[in-house]
């Protein structure tokens, strides 16, 4: 019993062999994908076109040993230590696949790389700030500064000829309350193959009300100096005064605007032309009187 339990087993060891001998002597075909690596890269160039990641091979072999290619981490190598500025053909030798000769290379995708090369280089360009945005109609966009308002830029030589600066747009709305400024932090609007040091730059938008010019029709008022009686010739002054657009959408601001007669310290009796002093709203400002000066009589009491 334990002779034919020994001649089984033997048998089917044999089997097995036979079958592994019989699979690895299979040829099979396949593609297989195959990273590419760079090496000896010459300082201050870069590639501007034509670097592909991987290679593909199609290739012939026993099919056990095929199926364990990919865990072998394999890649292929180009020396880029000759390379020069302008365009080159890298052709993909088959010599250089490291593959052993149990296997028949036979395609290989791309077969060659037609690589663009340029100088990298760095300048400084300036940095043009704008905003964008809803603005409260009752206001005005004074100026918008960006900072730094240069910035340092890299890449390639070709690009960055054409480039003397760049633009930030702070975009925010302000339909109703309007800030007299406003700062954010903003990227600068470049291509992915420029680099930017900074990358990004603090924008400060400045507002101002708007404002126009109107004339109003004021009540004048008198001061009395002490033991006398003072009077004017006219009731009523006319001022040409400019301020911010909202403070005249109603007339509350006239409450706020006062005309003052001043006969000073020194005073006689008489008939004089004097000048007035005249209060505005916050914001306002004087253009104009009309007129410069008022008749007033000065009496003793």
């Amino acid at each position: 019993m334990l002779k034919n339990w020994q001649t089984i087993l033997l048998s089917v060891a044999l089997a097995v062999f036979t079958w592994f001998l019989v699979t690895g002597r299979e040829v099979v075909e396949t593609w297989v994908d195959m990273p590419v690596v760079m090496t000896n890269p010459p300082e201050g160039l870069i590639i501007e076109e034509g670097l592909v990641d991987k290679i593909q091979i199609r290739l012939r072999g026993p099919k056990g040993l095929v199926g364990n290619l990919n865990s072998q981490n394999l890649t292929y190598p180009i020396n880029l230590s000759d390379l020069k500025i302008g365009e080159r053909v890298v052709d993909i030798e088959p010599a250089k696949i490291p593959l052993s000769s149990t296997y028949e290379i036979i395609e290989v995708k791309p077969n060659r790389l037609r690589l663009r090369v340029d100088r990298r280089i760095s300048k400084q360009i300036s940095v043009e700030a704008a905003w964008s945005g809803n603005l409260n109609a009752d206001y005005k966009l004074q100026e918008v500064v960006a900072s730094p308002d240069v910035v340092t830029i890299r890449g390639s030589e070709t690009l960055l000829r054409k480039i003397s600066k760049t633009r930030v747009v702070l975009t925010e709305d302000f339909p109703e309350d309007v800030p007299r400024s406003w700062t954010e932090d903003v990227a600068l609007e470049l291509s992915d193959d420029i680099e930017a040091s900074p990358g990004q730059v603090s924008v400060e938008a400045f507002f101002a009300p708007k404002t126009r010019e109107i004339w109003v029709k004021v009540p004048l008022e008198i001061q009395d100096p002490d033991g006398y009686k003072a009077s004017v010739a006219q009731k009523y002054v006319r001022l040409l005064i400019e301020g911010p657009v909202f403070l005249f959408h109603d007339d509350e601001y006239r409450k706020a605007i006062i005309a003052t007669v001043l006969p000073g310290n020194k005073v006689t009796p008489g008939t004089f032309e004097l000048d007035y002093d005249v209060t505005l709203p916050e914001g306002c400002r004087l253009e104009k009187k009309n007129p410069e000066t008022v008749t007033t009589t000065i009496k003793k009491n």
